[in-house]
């Protein structure tokens, strides 16, 4: 989500690799999960300040909400704690906090007047399964894995061309919640 914005992204999977990567690569900002193997977030957390990198701000990314409240013994505050499932507004919303940037978003351009607007091809999505799975990756907020996901459910019919188009348009914008609307609409109207 945070390359096709500009951004350098490297990624470790868990507490060793972060610590290994860190001289190599000097980040200003580190995302940390708190359950890893072998080390726990903030272990590692208190590793990489006693390495002491200038300037690095670090986010806490859990889905346990009750860590937020608590005190830590490596000063995150709640500012700083983003409780999964990942909303993108908020991330973006912290990282302009802790970058100082300023987001620019595209207008839509007007659209062009047309005599008789033609009705959209309908929405016919894939089978339960498929929108399941779609679901998880919008709630991680993984846009590789949902652009993925869509070109498969593309490639199994068809008719599910305008059904990926218009989620496809929606997550390179980053409107997950707009997709997560569409998919409980889907839900509601096959049952």
């Amino acid at each position: 989500m945070l390359e096709p914005l500009g951004f350098i992204v490297e990624q470790a999977a868990d507490g060793y690799e972060c610590l290994a990567t860190v001289p190599r690569f000097i980040p200003h900002l580190i995302f940390m999960d708190l359950g890893m193997p072998g080390i726990d977030g903030y272990e590692t957390i208190r590793r990489l300040r006693q390495v002491g990198i200038p300037g690095v701000e670090v986010a806490i990314l859990s889905a346990n909400a009750f860590d937020k409240g608590l005190d830590n013994d490596v000063g995150i505050g709640a500012e700083d704690f983003i409780v999964k499932p990942l909303q993108v507004n908020a991330l973006l919303d912290w990282l302009g906090r802790k970058l100082d940037l300023e987001w620019i978003t595209a207008g839509t351009p007007p659209a062009p007047a047309a005599t008789a607007p033609a009705a959209p091809p309908p929405l016919v999505p894939p089978d339960a399964c498929h929108l399941t799975a779609l679901d998880d990756l919008i709630d991680l907020g993984y846009l590789r894995g949902i652009l993925a996901k869509l070109a498969e459910i593309e490639a199994l019919d068809a008719r599910h061309t305008e059904f990926v188009r218009v989620l496809r348009e929606l997550a390179r914008q980053f409107q997950f919640d707009a997709m997560k609307e569409i998919l409980s609409q889907t839900r509601h109207a096959s049952h």
